[in-house]
């Protein structure tokens, strides 16, 4: 096994609109549902992209199964997602996006609550994405292995110091977009990060990805592509970049293929089904 994501599976209500208002109403330009979340999408597109991926997740009762079945048909080794009757079709995601930006409303369901797994993971990556940092710091000292730390926008509302400090100890790598980066530097300095990091990776939409480590900071330019949708495409960048490594890349080529991964993905709107096959794609960077 290659990589072990923890995180959520959500369904995704995707709420299309010209530009997001600072208050009042709008008219909606368009409404979507499908399957979503920080850790579905990194397995699903993983599973595209050929690498072997097992999903840590809690879905309820009512979830709709046809979705954990689109992870097994692209591979992903479903085994630890656990099923909570009483939490009904949860979790569920309300995004807003104008194809640039997102506000995004999260009913976590039983992700909102603690419930360790039979099972520990198997991964030669172990990547933490969205979830509870209580269960992921116990999770993370019963097992070895190369670790990322993804908090996302929880990093918001679900972090201190303390538990931001404990889990991003011991990694190989801190992902986060700028937003997410500058509530980092609130809990500790750069300097401090990397004490405890070897590797920050700040994604920056349209204008690339900036690499950051003891020896300096590298920025590198995104892929020009025209815009449908930003969404999914974040995740997207970080199984891309696993694909990097899976296949020898250096961390900057892998940077640079999980970009050309998420250009994909903004100029469809959307993940899609089948994407070009990974040596075709390395050799596009």
């Amino acid at each position: 096994m290659f990589l072990s994501v923890f995180g959520h599976i959500n369904l995704d209500i995707i709420i299309k609109v010209e530009k997001i208002p600072e208050e009042g109403s709008i008219p909606v330009k368009e409404t979507v549902i499908r399957a979503g979340g920080t850790a579905r999408n990194i397995a699903y597109v993983s599973g595209l992209l050929g690498i072997d991926v097992e999903i840590f997740s809690r879905i309820g009762g009512g979830f709709p199964k046809i979705h954990i079945d689109e992870l097994t048909e692209k591979g992903v080794n479903v085994d630890n997602i656990i099923v909570k009757n009483e939490y009904g079709m949860s979790p569920v995601c309300f995004i807003v996006s104008d194809g640039s930006r997102q506000v995004a409303f999260i009913d976590q369901g039983p992700m909102s609550e603690i419930t360790y797994y039979k099972n520990l993971p198997r991964g030669e990556w172990i990547h933490f994405s969205t979830g509870n940092p209580e269960e992921y710091i116990k999770i993370k000292k019963l097992i070895r292995g190369k670790f990322s730390f993804d908090p996302g926008q929880e990093i918001h509302y679900r972090y201190n110091r303390e538990k931001f400090s404990e889990m991003v100890d011991r990694t190989e790598i801190f992902f986060a977009n700028e937003i997410e980066f500058e509530k980092a530097l609130e809990f500790m300095d750069e300097s401090d990060i990397l004490e405890k990091t070897k590797n920050v990776i700040v994604t920056m939409g349209e204008r690339g990805c900036m690499l950051i480590s003891k020896e300096g900071k590298i920025i590198l330019p995104a892929y020009s592509v025209k815009k449908r949708d930003t969404v999914g495409a974040g995740d997207s960048f970080r199984a891309g970049f696993y694909a990097g490594l899976k296949n020898g890349l250096d961390l900057i080529n892998s940077c640079k293929l999980g970009m050309k991964v998420a250009s994909i993905i903004v100029s469809k709107g959307g993940i899609p089904e089948k994407l070009p096959n990974i040596n075709t794609l390395i050799k596009s960077l």
